[in-house]
């Protein structure tokens, strides 16, 4: 976590040119704030502390860059996703109804689109950007042509100043900075690492690449949710891909109605307690009755299934089963499509 000067220096970068008076004159402009509700008072409380966050930012502010309204529809995302799910955060609904009621208070910081003749793309302010679109309204904005490693790192610094990233969604961050060729010096300018350490990146991206993007998207941001539990969920996995035998229940337990309703956490907690349940049960074994009081026992492992015949049950099946392996697997790759690993 950042200090309160470090914050104002990277704060102060991204408004260098922005003229104070005008700020504080637009800011200002907007109707009276009226309380209508539970929501909209604690959002307007937000409102107020993120001021009082700022107040002596605006103080420092110089230059002549001026706050534009533009069209909200005209607005696209940053190219690279950090919120997994802004519409679901419960706190948003009161969100959009303290930007009704109060309007828009701080400006969010947009490009030119570089692939859309007169359109722009959010640097920050994602949020007050979706609440003006919901509202069919103009977002206010500052207009500043910027790198896509500056965009990056402001995008960041919004999140390490106002809401913070969940653990997840800064390894997401991360990892979705990395498959787009970013350096991880700027991957960690973008979380706020303002102390230069690439082993926080490398830790989050490792993290982030070992469990399925997918799969990730259907958990969402789990803010409850830190490193260790993610740590141990990952474990589950290999290379962004799911085990055969962990599909199925994956599959199971994210196509149900609770899980429709269910909120992040707990559809992580669902999801990694069908897992650690379905491990106990490998290390156990699992027992096939073949009929004639004879078990066949399997236990799983990640990487290997270890099949247990009783010879003197079933004399003779181990070896016909051997011989008949290469025809079986052959069967197996027709049913499932798999192709011979080269």
């Amino acid at each position: 976590m950042t200090n309160a000067k470090e914050r104002s220096n990277r704060m102060k970068s991204l408004f260098a040119n922005v003229d104070s008076a005008e700020l504080a004159k637009q800011i200002s402009a907007g109707p009276a704030v009226k309380v209508g509700s539970g929501a909209v008072k604690s959002m307007d409380r937000a409102f107020v502390a993120v001021e009082e966050e700022n107040e002596r930012l605006r103080l420092q502010l110089s230059g002549s860059e001026a706050i534009v309204e533009i069209d909200s529809a005209l607005v696209v995302p940053s190219f690279v996703r950090d919120r997994l799910d802004i519409e679901g955060d419960p706190q948003f609904q009161g969100f959009v109804e303290g930007i009704r009621e109060s309007g828009q208070r701080l400006p969010i910081l947009v490009r030119p689109s570089p692939d859309r003749q007169g359109y722009f793309q959010v640097a920050y302010g994602h949020r007050r950007l979706r609440a003006c679109q919901i509202l069919e309204r103009p977002v206010k904005a500052i207009v500043r042509d910027l790198s896509d490693d500056e965009l990056v790192v402001a995008q960041g610094i919004e999140n390490t100043e106002r809401a913070n990233l969940s653990f997840i969604e800064q390894a997401f961050f991360a990892a979705t900075l990395k498959a787009r060729g970013f350096r991880r010096e700027t991957i960690a300018a973008a979380l706020g690492r303002a102390d230069g350490k690439l082993t926080y990146v490398s830790m989050l991206i490792g993290i982030a690449e070992q469990v399925p993007a997918e799969l990730i998207g259907r958990i969402g941001p789990a803010p409850s949710i830190g490193r260790p539990k993610w740590e141990k969920l990952a474990a589950h996995f290999k290379d962004g891909k799911a085990p055969a035998a962990a599909q199925p229940i994956m599959d199971k337990v994210t196509s149900t109605a609770v899980w429709a309703a269910a909120t992040s956490d707990q559809r992580f907690a669902a999801l990694m307690s069908a897992l650690q349940h379905k491990a106990a049960r490998g290390n156990q074994g699992e027992e096939v009755d073949v009929g004639g009081g004879a078990m066949i026992t399997a236990k799983s492992s990640r990487s290997s299934t270890l099949i247990t015949i009783p010879e003197n049950k079933v004399p003779g099946l181990s070896a016909w089963l051997v011989e008949r392996l290469p025809a079986l697997v052959e069967e197996y790759r027709k049913q499932t499509g798999e192709t011979p690993m080269g």
